[in-house]
């Protein structure tokens, strides 16, 4: 079962511990752990950035760090990575999941955001299978920028 659990003292190591592929780390399709941990750190004064680890039956097998934009109702999800070892095993997808069910709970956002480094196919069919639709490119970034309209999907279900 996945759970989403703030970082902290029993799983900061773990969380810096995970890596990623070297063909992702090659391809700069995930930020090191480090630098979203770091992230984390200076935007603490505003409240709204989640460093969040991601367990499988009480293991650390990924990260995600969030960011809640209240202007925007939204969550943001800043950095999302599994660690080597666990990719391909569809945690990755749970993960996301758990985020969704997580963010409908909260009756301050509207929607999800996401974004993927152009090239990362996995991540874009992923979200897209999540009902992430494409909202446009980040250029200085390269990349493509996408959006989870949770009120559409409440007057689905």
């Amino acid at each position: 079962m996945i759970e989403l659990k703030l970082v902290d003292k029993s799983s900061f190591q773990a969380v810096l511990d995970l890596k990623i592929s070297e063909a992702d780390e090659r391809a700069r399709f995930v930020a090191p752990n480090v630098r979203s941990l770091a992230d984390a750190w200076l935007y603490r004064e505003n409240g709204d950035v989640f460093p969040t680890a991601i367990y499988w039956d009480g293991e650390v097998i990924g990260f995600v760090l969030l960011e809640m934009d209240k202007e925007e109702s939204e969550y943001f999800i800043w950095r999302i990575m599994i660690g080597q070892q666990y990719q391909g095993r569809g945690y990755g997808r749970k993960a996301l999941e758990a985020l969704i069910e997580q963010a409908k709970a909260d009756v301050a956002c509207d929607h999800l955001v996401a974004d993927y480094v152009q090239g990362n196919d996995k991540m874009k069919q992923l979200l897209t299978s999540l009902g992430f639709e494409e909202t446009g490119w980040i250029e200085e970034y390269k990349e493509v920028a996408m959006r989870l309209d949770l009120k559409k999907e409440e007057k689905n279900d």
